[in-house]
């Protein structure tokens, strides 16, 4: 009977042990659970095909702390510039199902984007537009 009763507490002990090494002090990799969509993106190609330079400077920076930023370039009278009309700022969740919701401020709703990532994370699909990573 003893030796049952030691072998219970054996493996009960066993079952109870948690391989999560964070409550003896370390902390774990941010880059490990850190989202795909964090970071800075560079427009690359729009519905497969390359993007011109000016084009290619527009820009989406995804922060830890669940903001973004869009900044886009077009090419108005022959030059690259700023085209501060179509830039925002704004505010992500990742839905954990495909999808993000993206709201831009000074709208009341977002919508649910459909995101995906290729290449090692280092493309970013949206609708028709390929983003590369920094």
């Amino acid at each position: 009977m003893k030796r049952v009763i030691l072998l219970s507490f054996v493996i009960i002990s066993f079952i109870s042990c948690s391989s999560d090494n964070s409550s003896d002090g370390e902390t774990q990799d941010p880059v490990q659970t850190q989202d795909p969509i964090i970071g800075t993106w560079n427009l690359e190609k729009d519905n497969g095909f390359n993007v011109d330079a000016c084009t290619g400077q527009s820009t989406y920076v995804f922060t830890n702390d669940g903001k973004f930023t869009f900044t886009q370039y077009s090419t108005i009278n022959n030059q690259c510039t700023l085209d501060s009309q179509n830039s925002y700022n704004g505010e992500w969740t990742n839905n954990d199902d495909g999808t993000y919701y993206i709201k831009r401020h000074g709208f009341t709703s977002g919508t649910d984007a459909p995101i995906s990532f290729e290449n090692n994370n280092q493309d970013m699909i949206i609708g028709r537009f390929t983003w590369a990573k920094q």
